[in-house]
């Protein structure tokens, strides 16, 4: 069943990894209402989405975060997906600073147009283009990014 949603691109096998991962957690810690919606990879660094708490997907002390880490090989960031799409692209470029994000059209399309003070562009957990394509994913719309 899983192999299945993993070939129909319902869930990646980075998705699954978390999950199992997450279940072997939880014979140790209590984080059975723990949850989330999605893991985007950025490469050096794996963006895990989730609609609960943050807090129990990071642990007392981070414990929790530190094991997905570990059994990843990757740095790890939660962000809550709150509807608050602002705070969230804020939460996964900290600790660059957020200047604004806007909705533009460009071509007859909808971009979601994101922007970073110059300064703070090596501050980014990842390249701008990474973000982008990141942002492109999770939102379902063209991203870019600007640095101002």
């Amino acid at each position: 069943m899983c192999q299945t949603k993993i070939s129909e691109g319902a869930l990646s096998q980075l998705d699954f990894e978390v999950a199992q991962i997450l279940y072997k957690i939880n014979e140790t810690h209590n984080i059975s209402e723990a949850s989330f919606s999605r893991v985007l990879d950025l490469g050096k660094i794996a963006l895990i989405l989730t609609e609960g708490e943050v807090g129990l997907l990071i642990g007392r002390g981070g414990t929790v975060v530190g094991q997905i880490s570990s059994s990843l090989n990757k740095k790890v960031r939660i962000v809550q997906q709150t509807g608050d799409v602002k705070k969230a692209i804020s939460d996964i470029i900290t600790p660059a600073r957020l200047l604004g994000v806007n909705t533009v059209w460009h071509g007859g399309e909808e971009v979601v147009k994101v922007r970073l003070p110059k300064d703070d562009m090596r501050l980014l957990p990842v390249d701008a283009q990474t973000l982008e394509n990141v942002i492109c994913k999770w939102m379902g719309k063209k991203a870019s990014i600007g640095f101002e």
